[in-house]
């Protein structure tokens, strides 16, 4: 087991407005050690963190609401779902899917007796503009703008026992990701700062260097006034350099500014992960059909996961039954055909 598995593998099964006191004391000492263990040295650690920790939590809880009720995947339910049918090409394509997923494979080898696994299956949408076919007033068109719908690098996740634990597993994954946000700001300024150190360094020694040439030339010429021109410009990055370092936190300040980055993530959660719904209306080959269009369409809604600086993905919480599962022998038997 991972460590931030183990670290964030507390329950928070409740639905209320409200969160148990073990839950928020469990939630703050995770921070802590994923973020930095010196946080304890901060006076009043718990009761600076508590409040957004809380908030946090319950906006997990809400993340993983968001998720559509769960569905069966599989092949056998692939005629009758639309949203399966617009997903995969063909019946098939679903327990190839999950059977070539390591963890589901190792899931039913180590529960002989389980006989289906619920997992997440996370994937992007790709929209493609071009021209195609279409009948307007019984006339055939072919240079109609059109945009296809395709659905891409599609993987399962977190395979669990049931919907209850899969479910619950999207509220830890949740406040995991929010924490590592505030990690990765934490490391984004200290290796800025960094940065700026050398960057002083560099410039202190072509200055030193310039300075020592204007006086050469001076004593020899009276003249050097290119060196002049670039002393003074070294002297204005200087007074840059050393307003952006001010800005970092200093060696004194690291613990406070790392209580204000994860105060500042948790308490503005919805800046960094969001989730909404987003409507579809498919033709059977999975063309966008605006409204008031004529010929069959199905409208489908898809979960879609906002995640600041990363491509938008969509989750879907689903069973997969072990009678449809492929086995490994099998696998490797088809993949060895193919590259024979």
């Amino acid at each position: 087991m991972r460590i931030l598995d183990w670290l964030f593998g507390g329950n928070d099964d409740d639905n209320g407005a409200t969160v148990a006191p073990a839950v928020i004391e469990q939630r703050i000492e995770q921070v802590v050690q994923i973020v930095n263990p010196h946080l304890k040295h901060v006076a009043g650690y718990q009761r600076k963190l508590a409040p957004v920790v809380e908030q946090a939590v319950l906006y997990c809880r809400q993340i993983e609401a968001r998720i559509l009720p769960s569905l069966e995947m599989s092949a056998a339910a692939w005629s009758e779902n639309p949203l399966l049918r617009a997903l995969f090409a063909t019946a098939d394509d679903v327990p190839a899917l999950f059977s070539r997923c390591t963890e589901i494979q190792d899931f039913f080898a180590e529960s002989p007796c389980a006989e289906e696994v619920w997992a997440s299956l996370s994937f992007r949408r790709q929209e493609l503009q071009g021209f195609g076919l279409a009948v307007h007033d019984n006339t055939v068109r072919h240079d109609v703008a059109q945009t296809s719908v395709s659905f891409v690098d599609k993987k399962v996740l977190q395979p669990r026992a049931s919907e209850y634990d899969a479910r619950i597993e999207i509220r830890r994954r949740a406040f995991k990701f929010l924490v590592t946000q505030a990690l990765e700001q934490i490391a984004s300024v200290n290796t800025r700062r960094k940065d700026l150190i050398e960057q002083r360094a560099m410039l202190q020694a072509r200055l030193s260097m310039f300075k020592g040439q204007r006086a050469g030339i001076e004593s020899m010429f009276e003249g050097g006034v290119d060196t002049v021109g670039k002393i003074e410009e070294l002297e204005c990055r200087l007074a840059e350099n050393e307003r952006s370092l001010a800005e970092c936190p200093g060696s004194g300040d690291t613990l406070d500014y790392v209580m204000k980055r994860v105060r500042s993530v948790l308490t503005h959660a919805a800046d960094h992960l969001e989730v909404r719904p987003v409507g579809l209306r498919l033709d059977h080959a999975n063309i966008l059909v605006s409204e008031g269009s004529f010929g069959a369409a199905t409208e489908i809604v898809l979960p879609e996961v906002r995640v600041r600086r990363a491509p938008q993905i969509h989750v879907l919480v689903g069973r997969f039954p072990r009678s449809e599962l492929i086995r490994r022998e099998r696998l490797f038997d088809e993949a060895r055909r193919l590259l024979g």
